[in-house]
């Protein structure tokens, strides 16, 4: 899902950085999503994924957006433009909509209960 198959290597760094929405831009999050939604999430392919998905926890419950690739904005003819907010970038607060999937797919992968 994010690693080279040859040798183990993180193939983008932004591929482990979560961030919402998804739009044209690849994370684990998103990933790992679309596998929970086919269920086939308990495969063990999905493990390391999980894990470091797990590892991004917040004390709090939470999981942080790390990365955004918006910006809010009602100019049509700006690029990256949203006219939502989805909840900013913090390493130390929860992003709401993050935190919703993040759960959905751990506990789709029984690591909830």
């Amino acid at each position: 899902m994010y690693k080279r198959q040859t040798d183990g290597s993180i193939i983008r760094d932004d591929f482990i950085k979560l961030h919402y929405p998804c739009y044209w831009h690849y994370d684990i999050l998103f990933g790992l999503k679309v596998i929970a939604e086919a269920d086939f999430i308990k495969d063990e392919r999905c493990n390391d994924a999980l894990d470091l998905l797990e590892s991004k926890k917040l004390s709090n419950g939470g999981f942080p957006a790390e990365k955004k690739y918006y910006q809010v904005s009602t100019n049509v003819n700006r690029s990256g433009r949203s006219l939502v907010n989805w909840g900013g970038v913090s390493q130390k607060h929860m992003n709401e909509f993050v935190t919703v999937d993040a759960l959905y797919i751990l506990k789709k992968a029984g690591r909830l209960s």
